[in-house]
């Protein structure tokens, strides 16, 4: 950057006296006493000007560079690590909630072999709890924990892989929206779903058990998705994309709601072969104003998108 625009820059000289020193030094004649303090102000504005431009680029090199702000970040610690030994001593509790959520979150206990089995220990007696949905909890979370995979809760996949969730039916909507996986004797949250899906309601996977059709849920609005497990694909939220699509060919209103509740509801869902699904939607225009029952076919190799309204 040349002097005059660096000082233009900062703002400390005026645009009048910039003009000015240029000027005096480009005359041909003019006295020795003229010229002395021309060169003198010549030095100490370069002194002056280097200083400018050395505090101007470290001030530059200084600026807070931030290119991405996690959750953790955003708390100022690290995130809070699994602690199997809180949920082992909610065992006793007296609150009979307390006990219900310290039996499902042991089930992630799993990849620590002497976490696991002593969890297992732990929970086996809820099995014969007087309470319904914690003696469930524990039989399920027993069968996780002991390998059985027996539950009618757990989907077995061709990749070798089981999937399940927690906190099952624990609502009347449907169980935790997070997907567990199991594989190769290794458990990890394989996927979570955001607000409004805040309830898995169903899991259904294809005849080949290569894909899985995720039913979700909040409680105004229901949502499909497929997954390509062995690729780590999903597909378009069909519910949406559904009433998008129809409405558009039916000059309905489709206006997306910005807290992403759709409205519309989802029946008998099936696969019709390994790699196309197809349910029962009721769609929802002009804020419920209108409902439109169609049928919803989603080819998932060809990501071809059908809808047909039920006379």
């Amino acid at each position: 950057m040349k002097k005059e625009e660096l000082y233009r820059e900062i703002g400390f000289i005026e645009e009048e006296l910039i003009e000015a020193a240029n000027y005096e030094v480009k005359k041909k004649s003019f006295s020795k006493k003229w010229l002395a303090v021309v060169i003198s102000m010549m030095i100490v504005s370069s002194v002056f000007t280097a200083t400018i431009a050395a505090a101007y680029y470290k001030h530059q090199n200084n600026e807070l560079y931030i290119r991405y702000l996690s959750a953790e970040d955003m708390e100022l610690m690290p995130a809070t690590k699994y602690d199997a030994d809180k949920f082992l001593k909610a065992l006793d509790s007296d609150k009979e909630e307390y006990i219900y959520i310290a039996i499902n979150r042991l089930v992630e206990s799993y990849n620590d072999e002497k976490l696991r089995n002593k969890a297992l220990k732990a929970i086996q007696p809820f099995i014969q709890s007087d309470n319904k949905k914690i003696a469930n909890a524990a039989i399920f979370a027993v069968d996780i924990l002991s390998g059985s995979f027996k539950s009618q809760d757990v989907y077995k996949l061709a990749d070798g892989s089981v999937f399940f969730t927690l906190f099952n039916n624990y609502s009347d909507y449907g169980s935790q929206n997070v997907l567990w996986r199991i594989k190769d004797d290794v458990l990890e949250a394989y996927s979570s779903f955001s607000s409004p899906s805040m309830y898995i309601k169903e899991i259904i996977p294809s005849p080949d058990q290569k894909l899985i059709a995720i039913v979700t849920n909040s409680n105004k609005s229901e949502f499909v998705e497929v997954i390509n497990v062995e690729e780590r694909m999903v597909s378009p939220e069909l519910v949406e994309s559904s009433r998008v699509k129809y409405g558009a060919e039916q000059g309905l209103d489709t206006w997306i709601r910005t807290d992403h509740e759709n409205y519309s509801y989802v029946d008998h869902l099936r696969w019709k072969g390994d790699a196309t699904i197809e349910f029962e939607a009721s769609l929802s225009y002009d804020d419920t104003a209108i409902i439109k029952n169609v049928v919803v076919t989603y080819e998932v190799s060809q990501k071809k998108l059908t809808v047909k309204e039920i006379k």
